[in-house]
C-alpha cells in the first residue's frame, strides 16, 4: 500500500501540473482531472487516498509558487474538491439519478460560491464578472478563427456583435454552468466505473445503463420551458431557455443510452462506437439527432423495437 501511495502522489502531482502548465492540454483535460483523484480515493481507501491528494497538492502548490503562479492554486482547489466530492457521493451508493443530482448540484453551487468569493475579493459585480469572462473567451476564439483562415467578413461580424453575444451567453450562463457540472460528473463517474470495476470495493454498479430513461414527467418541463422561451417577457424567456438546455441535456443522455443499447445488442466494435461519440462532439447537428431519439423514446420505445428486430426470425 505504501507503493500505492507513492504512485498516487506521483500521478496526481503530474496530472495537476499538466492541467495548469500546458495551455493546450489544460482546458481539454480539466473536465477529466477529477478522475485520478476519484480512482486513488477508492483504490487506496479514503484515508490514504486523501493523504496522497494532500501531498500532491502541497507539492504542486510549491512548484507553482516558485514559478510565480499562485493564482492557479484556486483552480487546483476546485479540481481536488470535485474529485473528493465524487468519491464521497459514490461511497453512499445512491441510485444513478440521485448520484448525478446530488453531485452536480453540490458542484454547481460550489462553483457559484467560488465566483461570489472572487467577486468579493475584486469588488466586481457577479454579472459583470461573468460578462468579462465571456467577452474574454469570445476574443480568444476570434484569434483562433483568424489562424483557421475563416473569412474576414465572418470575423468582423462576430467582433461587431460581441456585446449582444456576451449578453446572450450571460443569460444562459446558469444552464451552461450546471450542464458543465453534470457532464463532469457523468464523464468521471462512467470512466471511474470502467477503471475500478475490478479493483474497488464499494463502487456502485448502477446496473445496465443502456436501459436508463428519463422520468416521463420531464416532458412537461420541456414543454413549459419551450412556451416560456416564446413568451414576450424577457425574464420568462431567459428562465425558459435555461430550463430548455438542461432538459435537452437529460434527453441527450437518454439518446446515448439508446445508442449504447443498439451497440451492445449488435456487438458493434469499440472503434466504431468511439467514432460515433466523437462525431457527436465535433458535429453539433448529430447531438440534436441523439436528443431527438431520447425525446421521442417516450412514445416510440426504440429499445423495445431494436430488441424485436434482434429476436425476429431470419
Amino acid at each position: 500500500m505504501k507503493n500505492g501511495m507513492i504512485r498516487g502522489v506521483a500521478v496526481l502531482s503530474l496530472t495537476l501540473l499538466v492541467v495548469i502548465l500546458i495551455p493546450i492540454i489544460g482546458p481539454v483535460a480539466v473536465i477529466m482531472t477529477p478522475l485520478p483523484i476519484l480512482y486513488f480515493c477508492f483504490r487506496l481507501g479514503r484515508i490514504q487516498g486523501l493523504a496522497s491528494l494532500a501531498i500532491a497538492f502541497l507539492v504542486v502548490s510549491g512548484i507553482l509558487s516558485l514559478l510565480g503562479r499562485p493564482a492557479s492554486i484556486s483552480v487546483l482547489t476546485m479540481i481536488s474538491f470535485t474529485g473528493v466530492l465524487l468519491a464521497e457521493v459514490l461511497r453512499r451508493r445512491y441510485t444513478i439519478e440521485k448520484t448525478f443530482v446530488v453531485a452536480s448540484l453540490i458542484l454547481f453551487f460550489s462553483g457559484i460560491g467560488f465566483v461570489l468569493y472572487y467577486t468579493l475579493q475584486t469588488g466586481t459585480a457577479p454579472l459583470r464578472l461573468v460578462e468579462m469572462y465571456i467577452t474574454g473567451v469570445i476574443k480568444e476564439n476570434l484569434k483562433l478563427y483568424e489562424q483557421m483562415n475563416i473569412s474576414d467578413d465572418q470575423i468582423q461580424m462576430i467582433r461587431e456583435n460581441i456585446p449582444e453575444i456576451t449578453r446572450f451567453f450571460a443569460g444562459i450562463f446558469p444552464a451552461l454552468t450546471l450542464s458543465g457540472a453534470i457532464l463532469t460528473v457523468w464523464l468521471n463517474v462512467l470512466s471511474g466505473r470502467l477503471l475500478l470495476r475490478r479493483y474497488a470495493v464499494g463502487f456502485p454498479d448502477f446496473g445496465d445503463l443502456t436501459l436508463w430513461k428519463a422520468p416521463d414527467k420531464l416532458i412537461w418541463l420541456l414543454i413549459t420551458s419551450g412556451l416560456m422561451v416564446l413568451a414576450p417577457v424577457d425574464v420568462l424567456g431567459t428562465v425558459g431557455i435555461n430550463l430548455l438546455i438542461i432538459c435537452c441535456l437529460v434527453y441527450l443522455f437518454q439518446g446515448l443510452a439508446i445508442a449504447g443499447f443498439f451497440f451492445k445488442l449488435k456487438r458493434v466494435p469499440v472503434i466504431f462506437r468511439w467514432l460515433f461519440y466523437m462525431l457527436i462532439v465535433v458535429q453539433q447537428y448529430m447531438a440534436l439527432v441523439v436528443i431527438a431519439f431520447g425525446l421521442f423514446d417516450l412514445w416510440v420505445d426504440f429499445r423495445k423495437r431494436i430488441a424485436r428486430i434482434k429476436d425476429a426470425p431470419a
